[in-house]
């Protein structure tokens, strides 16, 4: 099994492996009374969310060795860091399009972050920049680290998203304010807040199609 796995891999790339597959080629062998396919399913089955695997839970699959543990951890958080590092191509961008890729940049993260997408007249993104982790709100995050970006670019426009850790996609109140903040910053100093957006980790929200900002 873990030949054929392997072969497909090298003949077609990562891209056509399923995420059970992916998970028997990081294990790499099973034991007498589960194999390779057996093990990754069941590794699959116990772990509705790969970010929230952790050592203890990996260890108590019948078959997942200390060793395994720590190779598919590291792979789980490899795979985590190089999407937290992806940036949104310097070209034209949607609602749809920015929505997705923070889910998937911000979505899953245990953290609040507040993303700002600096944009020119024709909504190309010039620079997209992680400018505060902790909780968002008017106390703790100030519109001057925010615009002092956008005023050095020279971005005439902005974006500002951050995630909801807990899976709500309701603004909240805190939310609203610091929007409403944000924005009569902008107005002063020439700068469109084009949109406010929330993330979970499989939705996201406008504050602009909410009539919100």
């Amino acid at each position: 099994m873990m030949i054929n796995i392997r072969e497909k891999l090298q003949k077609y790339g990562t891209d056509s492996l399923t995420t059970q597959e992916l998970i028997a080629v990081i294990l790499g062998t099973g034991i007498k009374d589960c194999d390779i396919t057996k093990l990754s399913a069941q590794v699959l089955i116990e772990s509705d969310n790969l970010r929230q695997l952790n050592f203890d839970s990996l260890l108590k699959q019948k078959g997942v060795g200390n060793a395994q543990a720590c190779k598919l951890l590291a792979a789980v958080e490899l795979g985590a860091r190089k999407i937290e590092r992806d940036v949104l191509p310097k070209e034209q961008i949607s609602l749809s399009k920015l929505g997705k890729h923070l889910i998937n940049k911000i979505g899953n993260s245990p953290q609040e972050k507040l993303i700002a997408v600096y944009l020119d007249n024709g909504f190309h993104v010039i620079k997209e920049q992680v400018v505060f982790m902790g909780t968002v709100d008017s106390a703790t995050v100030h519109p001057r680290d925010i615009l002092r970006v956008g005023l050095k670019l020279g971005a005439p426009q902005l974006i500002i998203c951050h995630n909801h850790p807990g899976g709500s996609l309701v603004a909240s109140p805190e939310d609203r304010r610091f929007s409403q903040r944000l924005k009569e910053c902008c107005e002063l100093v020439g700068i469109n807040l084009v949109d406010h957006i929330i993330v979970t980790r499989q939705e996201f929200l406008s504050f602009k199609a909410q009539d919100l900002i």
